[in-house]
């Protein structure tokens, strides 16, 4: 490096600058070459336990188009049909948008409760028969990864406890292996909603190919119960109450039935105006029994028809398939990575030591 300097003996602004040639750079890299292959080959090394060490990971996913909004009474069509001539009224059904909207559904993907319904379910790995677990699943390979090794020498005893505890109600009390494990499937379980096309994609990526397509499929059904059960479930309730009532009415409606023919049976030529009296209150009594029955059996049809109404429907446009390939990890992309690194921190390292 040339450095020109002023008559006070100080080197020039303008010449602070360092010049590289590219001379420099060849020379430098043949003498160290010898170091920078033991770092590209450690590197390499490396890179290749760590790539071989990783399981394989395989995607799988299905496609649904939900329905967005609810139809009114005027999208019953043949049901409306129907109902006007059984005498029930349907205009009060009017139209009303989706209880949860399907922008919503990630949020409902991604909260304890479902993690912890998955956690549940059986599945069964491609190579085995007898169905485990989700959970099972997950200790079984978490314990093969080289994270799982580590995790197990630093933490070798795990809490008690093999479920949920409540410790007040409506509170949830997780272990610390339970909370990894819901991390867990919150990670490998995706729902993508596509605003444009309104078509729902959900997908899940685990070292097993069956039960990352099983998995896809449970998370569908969960979404779907759980859609079906928050739009449905006021509806539900109200069958279930006009059921008693209907009941509870019709037993009425038999009581004075019997009542009225019982008198009658007994009071065939009515001279006296007590006995007349008698009757049309007995009358009176079964015809209110009547009217009310029969208003409540209108009710309760109403109710199901609006409980059809407000079911929601999922079409499966792609089913979950078995996936036949490995999604990752690139094992190539790995090595090289770490091949280039190790060659890359030599040389930062030979660097320092000329300076």
């Amino acid at each position: 490096m040339e450095v020109k300097q002023t008559d006070s003996g100080l080197p020039a602004p303008e010449d602070k600058a360092i010049e590289i040639r590219l001379a420099d750079i060849w020379t430098f890299l043949r003498r160290n070459r010898l170091w920078i292959l033991a770092g590209f080959l450690v590197g390499f090394t490396v890179g290749a336990i760590y790539a071989f060490r990783k399981p394989n990971q395989y995607s799988s996913q299905v496609t649904v188009m939900p329905e967005v909004q609810a139809k009114g009474a005027g999208g019953l069509g043949n049901l409306g049909s129907l109902a006007g001539l059984a005498g029930i009224n349907l205009e009060g059904l009017s139209a009303s948008s989706d209880a949860i909207r399907p922008d919503l559904y990630p949020t409902v993907m991604q909260s304890v409760p479902f993690a912890l319904h998955l956690l549940k379910q059986p599945v069964t790995e491609r190579d085995q028969q007898k169905a485990i677990s989700l959970q099972a699943f997950i200790e079984k390979h978490s314990s093969k990864s080289v994270l799982g090794l580590i995790g197990s020498w630093l933490s070798p005893s795990k809490e008690e406890g093999t479920g949920p505890r409540l410790s007040n109600p409506g509170v949830l009390a997780l272990s610390k292996e339970q909370e990894e494990q819901v991390l867990y499937v919150q990670q490998v379980v995706s729902i993508n909603y596509d605003k444009k096309t309104g078509i729902v994609t959900i997908g899940a990526i685990l070292p097993d190919p069956v039960v990352a397509a099983t998995v896809a499929q449970q998370a569908l059904d969960y979404l779907t119960n759980y859609i079906t059960g928050y739009r449905t479930e006021k509806a539900h309730k109200e069958v279930e109450f006009l059921n008693k009532q209907v009941n509870s009415a019709r037993n009425r409606y038999q009581q004075a039935e019997i009542s009225l023919s019982g008198f009658r049976d007994r009071n065939r030529n009515l001279f006296m105006n007590t006995a007349k009296i008698e009757e049309q209150r007995i009358q009176a009594e079964f015809l209110l029994a009547q009217e009310l029955y029969n208003s409540l059996t209108k009710q309760l049809e109403l109710a199901k028809i609006k409980v059809q109404e407000q079911t929601p429907v999922f079409k499966i446009l792609n089913p979950a398939q078995v996936p036949l390939r490995k999604s990752k990890p690139s094992r190539t992309i790995i090595i090289i990575i770490a091949a280039v690194a190790g060659a890359l921190l030599v040389i930062g390292i030979q660097l320092i030591r000329k300076q």
